[in-house]
């Protein structure tokens, strides 16, 4: 599905006198507690973030930097249209903010990295990292199907709102979920409002990305070590194919421009230059920690975009031929994390008349799935955007399983859903748990995981949310998550 653009509330005041575990406890410019709750240290994990973590009781002295929080009003608008296109459109529509005073102050951040030294394939990868038995997932020598799901807003909480990142992932921990699913790309021109996340910068070419600045990498920084301080796993996916958060289309119109056509960006050889500049620098922030399950070439790769359309030559091969380039290049760079495409799953059936099974949107995943350099297969479901009918769903879960089984390696149910407003989500998802449950599908993970954080309030709810408020709540997420942890 594509991104949808954070909403939320005005940005909430300081924080409390006394840090909950796992929050933020000190770090330049930080202007919130810096004593933790009992049973729990403030660590330093860069200049920028120390957390409260289990263990004795300190205090940490921190250089502040006051800043007057901006009230900001964001509208989003959701336009669902035929799978030919895409699944959904959304549109931010932001206000100008209040006029501020605010201290600037010059960062460097430090890579999240752990103690451990990450090796070869050969048996040399810690444990800790997620690795592959066939059909199967292993963690820590041990099976590892998983629950999991999506929520792609995290890393987009600003200024400086990481009480609400952590709000969010430890919703997400105590609901028994395992696996995440994030973005790890935001890519904007222009002059952007302080509160908008950017990791490139595209006001030049090729785009600055942005390593040290608040608004930037620091932010998914965050987000990486506090899922590795509460055992979370992560898929982080590099670019989107639709415009939310600027997107394969930015990239065309910022390289090649007017003219230029959305599978541009599976062939250039300066925007794969560009493309290959990013991956490398968020990989090597991160290619030692454990919270990383797998690098993602993309969210949803098709020949045709939200803006740019396809030009006649594109079709599943040359996708294909993309997805082997750059899982490789990824290997090179970090030979023991996992490697998948995030497609949506579209087959390449000669002559058949469904659009998801006859390559139109140029996508082959039984050719993705199969590459040497993909550890995993990945598939999305929305029927109702689709044109197809929710029982269909059953056997879309099935044709992907039987992918699995031919060629030997973990699939992923990576994005489904059926609507609140359909009265349908209970009857439907509890079909496609039990057709998931009797397959070899490895990892579940809905669209998306629902929160309330405090700063900015209810995450954004595009009716495929599941809320603890919800009545299904139970069922659909701590519930389903006890069932796959017991195929374990």
């Amino acid at each position: 599905m594509k991104g949808k653009l954070l909403v939320g509330s005005a940005i909430a005041a300081t924080a409390a006198a006394q840090q909950t575990l796992y929050g933020q406890c000190g770090g330049i410019g930080w202007t919130g507690a810096t004593n933790c709750v009992a049973g729990a240290a403030c660590t330093s994990y860069n200049a920028y973030y120390y957390q409260c973590i289990p263990g004795a009781t300190t205090a940490v002295t921190t250089t502040k930097a006051t800043t007057t929080p901006v009230t900001t009003t964001k509208t989003t608008t959701k336009v669902t249209t035929t799978p030919v296109t895409t699944t959904k459109t959304t549109t931010k529509v932001t206000t100008t903010p209040v006029t501020t005073t605010k201290t600037t102050t010059t960062k460097t951040t430090t890579p999240v990295t752990t103690t451990k030294t990450t090796t070869g394939v050969s048996g040399s990868c810690p444990t800790t990292f997620v690795s592959t038995s066939g059909k199967e997932f292993r963690l820590a020598g041990q099976k590892f199907y998983y629950a999991g799901s999506n929520a792609y807003f995290i890393p987009m909480y600003g200024p400086n709102d990481t009480g609400d990142m952590d709000a969010a992932l430890d919703a997400f921990k105590s609901s028994g979920l395992k696996v995440l699913r994030t973005w790890g790309f935001a890519d904007f021109s222009g002059p952007q409002q302080s509160y908008v996340t950017v990791f490139q910068n595209w006001t030049t070419v090729p785009p600055v990305i942005q390593t040290t600045q608040e608004w930037g990498l620091p932010r998914l920084d965050y987000v990486v070590a506090g899922a590795e301080a509460r055992g979370i796993k992560l898929i982080i996916p590099f670019v989107n194919n639709w415009a939310d958060y600027g997107g394969i289309d930015l990239y065309v119109n910022k390289v090649v421009g007017s003219g230029g056509t959305h599978d541009n960006f599976y062939t250039n050889t300066q925007i794969k230059t560009i493309y290959k500049n990013y991956i490398a620098a968020v990989v090597a922030r991160y290619k030692n920690s454990p919270a990383i399950m797998a690098w993602e070439l993309a969210n949803e790769i098709r020949c045709a975009g939200t803006n740019l359309g396809a030009s006649s030559s594109c079709n599943a091969a040359v996708l294909t031929s993309w997805a082997s380039e750059m899982s490789a290049y990824i290997k090179s760079l970090d030979p023991c994390h996992l490697v998948s495409v995030g497609d949506e799953g579209f087959f390449n059936i000669a002559g058949n008349s469904d659009y998801v099974y006859n390559g139109g949107a140029g996508v082959d995943n039984e050719a993705l799935t199969a590459l040497s350099t993909i550890d995993f297969g990945t598939f999305h479901m929305y029927p109702n955007s689709w044109g197809e009918t929710y029982d269909w769903g059953n056997k879309w879960i099935t044709d992907h399983a039987a992918i699995a089984d031919k060629h030997n390696k973990p699939m992923v149910l990576e994005e489904y859903g059926v609507p609140r407003s359909s009265g349908l989500r209970d009857t439907y998802m509890a079909q496609y748990h039990a057709t998931v449950l009797n397959s070899s599908i490895a990892g579940d993970m809905f669209w998306q995981f629902g929160t309330t954080v405090p700063n900015w309030g209810q995450s954004y709810d595009d009716g495929y949310s599941i809320f603890p408020a919800d009545a299904d709540w139970n069922t659909l997420v701590p519930g389903w998550a006890a069932q796959m942890a017991a195929k374990n």
